[in-house]
Parts: C-alpha cells; structure tokens; sequence
C-alpha cells in the first residue's frame, strides 16, 4: 500500500480551550485516514500513537512541504505500515482509520514550534485531556457517529482509556498495547531525568541537540530489550577514538549514541518536553472508570517490556473488570521489549483482528 503526501490533512480549530482555562486561537492538527468511513458512520477505529510517534500511521511518505518541520528516513514509512490495510491486523477494507499528530507535536500540529504564534518555551502546558479534546472534535468533523474501537500502544494506551472513559458510549471497544493504568514510578523518574537534562541545555544553542539525544538515550534502554539491543548494535564502533574523550569503545554504547543522534533529526525539544510533561501528570481519576461498564476491552502484554511491565498489564485488567467491563488480555512472548507492537506485526495480528470482528456484548 502506497500513501503520498496527500493523504495528510489538517483540522482547523478557531478556539480551543485548554483543561488549564487558556484558550489558543488557530489550532490545527494533522491528520491522516484510511478506508471510507461506513454511512451510519459507527466503523472508524481511533489510533493513539507512542510518545514521539505521528499520524504517519500507514503507507509511504515523503519529506514534509514546511522544512521547518523535522524529518529524517524513520518517517519516510508509516509508524504501524505493517499492521494497518486491507486484510491486515486493522483492516481498511472493513474500518476507517483515524490518526492525528498529538496537540503539542512537531510534524504539523499546533505545538511549541509552530512559528511566530508559540516561540518555544511560551507554549502552554499540555494536558492529556487535551490532546483527547481535540481528537473528539476531530472525529466529529470527520462524521464518526462512534467509534468502533480506540487503540493505542505505550502512553497512547493512556489516552485511549482516559478517552473512552470520558466520552461514555461513544466508544464500543478499547485495545490497550504495552500500556496500563497509571504512570509509574520509574516511569516518572524517568520522565525527570529526561526535563532535567534538557533544562541544562536549554541556553546551550550549540549543544542543544546533544541534550536531546541524552534524553532519548535514557528513555530508548527501556524501549527494547538489552538481548535485542546486542544483537543490533554492530561488531565495530563508528566513533573515533576521542570521541566523548575516548569513553565509547563497545558496539551497544556505538548502538545507544547512534539512536540518540538520528532522533534529533526528526524531533524538537520542545515538543519531547511538552508531551512527557502530559505524561508525567496523567492521572485517570477512578470515578469515570464505571463510564466503561458496557466496553470491551483487549489488552496486550509483552513479557520482555520494560518500559510498561507486565505487571501493570494485570493491574489495568483487574481494575476494568473491577468496574463491569469485559476483558480479554494476552500474555505475548517477545524478545524485542516495548517495541515489540512496532516490530512484529505476526504477532499482534489474530488478537487484534479476531477482538475487532468479534461482537460486542
């Protein structure tokens, strides 16, 4: 399946009010959908993307017209390629897919970068809520009557249930993947190494970048597993002998230093800060967790994930079924960690087909 550039469309929002009181004036976020959206208009599937994912969900894509945008070869093809279109895991032939970049982002969405309107730092903090709010007004100008499921991996998982239940029976199913209930505390600790180390960057124009790339570092070890990590990194280091005063003499510290640096290509500070800090105060109060009584939910566990643990898994599918909702979660072995739902398309299939076709209670 081949999707240009063409496929991307933006959502005009005059007004949008902000869970902090702010308002922002021109909102825009980008877009993307796949298949046709069904006449009674209750076929779509909502996907939340990972942390520093896009709405580049599907099909082939070229460098962004706005340069100021950030792009490098990781964006080129569709984040979930292999799991979206006709007879695939979510399959096109039967649902109309929708995804669109995070409020806050870089790849279109109005976010900290977004020119002469939010010179970095001034952009207002994100709330996930918001990020939601927007996503319904999207779906809503789009036709969505309901939505078929909402689905979404790592801290898309969060925002998929916190969606569902604040917005109660408009969602019929949730596919929670690699993700759970609430942030955790290594998770939180991780989030604040990452704002600490870009707030000593941030008047380090020359250096800025390298923060970056340290940051992603210290978020990309919990990403895969370290079994995965060696068999990827090259026998060989890349870097001379004085780089980082001569520190990086093995393949997996060549592997970690090279991940850091292509990801600075093809995000900004700004926006990794602004979506962490959504991150890092996500809390989904317990009292709208009834709204899912009558929600099916299918939730995937990856035994090697070490970003979101297994455990968090079984937390999240005993707090639903605490609250009414019919639960099926899976227990999928994998090698490659949190990454896995990115990697190995083979494996995600059945579940999430079969949870999809089947029908509701």
């Amino acid at each position: 399946m081949k999707v240009q550039n063409s496929n991307i469309s933006l959502l005009q929002i005059e007004q949008f009010k902000l869970e902090s009181g702010l308002i922002l004036d021109e909102v825009e976020i980008a877009y993307t959908t796949y298949g046709q959206l069904s006449k009674s208009g209750d076929n779509a599937i909502l996907v939340f993307h990972a942390l520093t994912g896009s709405h580049l969900l599907a099909g082939e894509y070229e460098q962004f017209d706005d340069s100021n945008l950030p792009w490098n070869d990781e964006l080129e093809l569709g984040w979930w390629d292999d799991f979206v279109g006709p007879n695939r895991a979510i399959d096109t032939s039967k649902y109309f897919v929708i995804c669109a970049n995070y409020l806050g982002g870089c790849y279109g969405s109005t976010g900290p970068n977004s020119g002469q309107f939010y010179p970095g730092k001034e952009f207002p903090e994100i709330d996930f809520k918001d990020i939601e709010n927007t996503q319904k007004k999207l779906v809503e100008h789009l036709g969505v009557k309901s939505l078929h499921a909402v689905v979404g991996p790592s801290i898309g998982g969060l925002m998929a249930l916190e969606f569902a239940a604040r917005f109660p029976n408009f969602v019929k199913k949730i596919i929670s993947i690699s993700s759970g209930f609430e942030i955790s505390t290594l998770q939180l600790l991780h989030n604040l190494e990452q704002a600490y180390v870009l707030n000593l960057g941030k008047n380090s124009e020359d250096r800025k970048k390298e923060y970056l790339a340290l940051a992603r570092m210290i978020a990309h070890k919990t990403y895969i597993s370290l079994e995965l990590l060696a068999n990827r990194a090259k026998e060989e280091t890349k870097y001379k002998p004085e780089h980082l005063d001569g520190f990086i003499k093995t393949s997996e510290e060549s592997y970690m230093m090279h991940q850091g640096e292509k990801f600075i290509e093809r995000f900004t500070i700004e926006s990794y800060l602004s979506i962490i800090r959504g991150w890092q105060n996500f809390k989904l109060p317990e009292s709208l967790l009834p709204n899912l009584s009558s929600t099916d939910v299918l939730i995937l566990s990856v035994d090697s994930d070490v970003c979101f643990y297994p455990e968090q898994q079984t937390q999240l599918s005993k707090i639903l079924s605490q609250n009414g909702c019919t639960v099926k979660i899976e227990h999928l072995h994998s090698e490659k960690g949190h990454d896995s739902f990115l990697l190995e398309p083979n494996l995600y299939e059945y579940p999430i087909k079969t949870f999809l076709e089947s029908r509701e209670k």
